[in-house]
Formats: structure tokens, C-alpha cells, sequence
């Protein structure tokens, strides 16, 4: 009986084992997924940071400042004979 008794001792741990591992196994499978999947996500945030920088850098660009000035707010350029410039005069007495 003491023979029968340590076979299922040892087969009762040998089981508690085997489970142990195999939800170790499974919550790091688990864990994989989950960066696998936060690595994507962190690269697809990384490209639109990089078309953000782009829109950017394109929208400040003094041709597409114009355009946008003649064509969104409806603004022309000035004619020559429109600016006057006035010329300070020197007084001596300050």
C-alpha cells in the first residue's frame, strides 16, 4: 500500500507540475502577444508622427503659405504703387 500510495503522490505532483508549467507557458505566450501587438501599434504611431512632421514642415513652407492665401482666404499681392514708404525727417532740435 505504501508503494500505491508515493505512485500517486508522485503522479498528484508530477500533474501539479505539469499544470504550473502549463499556465506559465500560456501567460507568456500571453505576454508575447501583447508586445507583439504594442510594438505595432507603437510603429504605426511612429509613421504617423513622421506624416505629422511632414504636414508640418509643408504647410510652413512660404509657397504653401501663399497658396493657401490666395486661395482659402482669397488674398492678392499688393501693386507696387500701393506701398508708400514716408521718410522721417531730421529735426535738430531733439
Amino acid at each position: 500500500m505504501t508503494n500505491v500510495s508515493s505512485f500517486l503522490i508522485a503522479i498528484a505532483v508530477a500533474a501539479a507540475v505539469a499544470l504550473f508549467y502549463l499556465s506559465q507557458s500560456s501567460h507568456v505566450a500571453a505576454i508575447g502577444y501583447q508586445i507583439d501587438n504594442l510594438q505595432a501599434t507603437l510603429s504605426q504611431e511612429r509613421a504617423q508622427q513622421q506624416q505629422l512632421i511632414w504636414d508640418i514642415g509643408r504647410a510652413r513652407s512660404p509657397s504653401q503659405i501663399e497658396d493657401r492665401a490666395r486661395k482659402e482666404l482669397r488674398l492678392v499681392p499688393l501693386a507696387p504703387d500701393a506701398i508708400r514708404f514716408v521718410q522721417r525727417s531730421i529735426d535738430s532740435t531733439h
